[in-house]
């Protein structure tokens, strides 16, 4: 009888103990070893994915999930130029290229065609901010995403 009992606790500890024992037997530490002189180093084993210890086993399969990959990044077509590192010329960009600047809506892009088309083209920042085209906060907010 108490062999009996004793064979039913071992079997439960085996069986819950034996994903934490495969998963502990399994990982081994990356050790290099050089080879000897005078012969090519061997290739490095390719390691194939460990299978993921299933919910039920462990108590704290939740925190030690793997955390979701981010969704996927917009297209970088779909960015505003701006923000892809090119610079805006003021002097050759069409309404809907100075509308993706912030602080510049469809009004504020019209006024500055309108500008360079009444008094010429933008030599230059100075020459932009002189003419007051588009108030100071948006100055400000465009200064480093233009060019002339």
């Amino acid at each position: 009888m108490v062999t009996t009992r004793l064979s039913k606790i071992a079997a439960i500890l085996v069986i819950g103990t034996g994903a934490a024992f495969a998963q502990a037997t399994t990982q081994q530490p990356n050790t290099q070893t050089r080879p000897p002189a005078g012969q090519p180093a061997p290739a490095a084993p390719a390691q194939a994915p460990r299978p993921a210890a299933p919910a039920a086993t462990t108590p704290a399969a939740p925190a030690a999930q793997a955390p979701r990959p981010a969704a996927p990044a917009a297209p970088a077509a779909a960015a505003p130029a701006a923000t892809q590192g090119t610079l805006v010329n003021l002097n050759t960009a069409t309404e809907t290229e100075l509308d993706k600047l912030p602080q510049i809506g469809p009004a504020r892009a019209k006024d500055i065609i309108e500008a360079r088309t009444k008094n010429g083209r933008f030599k230059n920042w100075e020459d932009f901010v002189a003419r007051n085209v588009v108030p100071k906060n948006a100055e400000e907010a465009i200064k480093g995403k233009v060019r002339f």
